[in-house]
């Protein structure tokens, strides 16, 4: 196991800093050239770089190889960027607020994709951007759907005065999230940012996206909390459905056609 993690690090360091060689890719890591230079000699076996000779040094770069991986999540987020699109159009519509799509990864969310809200003072965010699971909407709307094992492996760092820190009290606060339907965050991450969020199901039943409508913390009173989560929730349950139906399609498409 520890050299898989190995070759992934190294992966990913020279990923970054291509063409780069083997003593520069040790000091990045901290690792003997050995084991840096064995990784490199596996993944090369594998097709995933190539070596570059430079005036006698030899300098590592990809292959075209990630591209097949990267192709086949693209696909996956495109697929579900489509399911989501008319459902975050209505939220937008119905709101006026700004509509967040995101992703799983690790004890993060990601930012997939989002429609800005039209007030003046709005919520400010970029696709790519993190959050921490336990301490944004959409992250909480996605663990309540974990089971219990997987959500104790979560770090709860704190980032403002409301952060759920505690083990407990996450649990009591995942509890009210699968009773409602959607998560409610306010000011868990930053004290001026609100939102109310709901996971959307792959066709496994596995959380791994989430809608949100992400608000002004002063502009999200109780009222708008429960009319905001209803919305919500109904939206991510139509992108499941919708998700649900492509991803079918899609399978009998690559199973004809292979």
């Amino acid at each position: 196991m520890r050299s898989v993690f190995t070759a992934f690090s190294v992966l990913e360091a020279l990923a970054e800093a291509q063409p780069v060689g083997v003593g520069a890719l040790a000091r990045e890591l901290d690792l003997p050239k050995s084991t840096v230079q064995r990784s490199l000699t596996t993944l090369a076996e594998l097709g995933w770089i190539r070596p570059l000779d430079r005036g006698g040094h030899t300098r590592w770069m990809l292959t075209a190889r990630p591209l097949k991986l990267a192709g086949h999540v693209l696909r996956h987020e495109g697929m579900l960027r489509e399911a989501a699109a008319p459902a975050m159009a209505d939220l937008a519509r119905q709101t006026h607020e700004t509509i967040h799509l995101t992703i799983v990864d690790g004890d993060s969310v990601i930012l997939l994709d989002k429609i800005d809200s039209t007030h003046a003072v709005r919520n400010v965010s970029w696709v790519g951007g993190r959050a921490p699971l336990h301490a944004s909407a959409s992250g909480l709307a996605i663990l309540a759907h974990l089971p219990a094992d997987a959500i104790a492996r979560y770090p709860l760092a704190r980032y403002t005065a409301l952060t759920v820190t505690d083990a407990e009290a996450l649990g009591d606060t995942l509890a009210a999230v699968r009773k409602r339907g959607y998560a409610i965050n306010t000011g868990m991450w930053r004290d001026d940012v609100s939102a109310v969020a709901a996971a959307i199901l792959d066709p496994a039943g596995t959380p791994a996206a989430s809608l949100s409508i992400s608000v002004p913390t002063y502009r999200l009173s109780d009222e708008l909390q429960d009319r905001y989560g209803i919305l919500v929730r109904d939206a991510a349950a139509r992108v499941t459905s919708l998700w649900d139906g492509q991803d079918a399609e899609n399978s009998l498409i690559t199973e004809r056609d292979g």
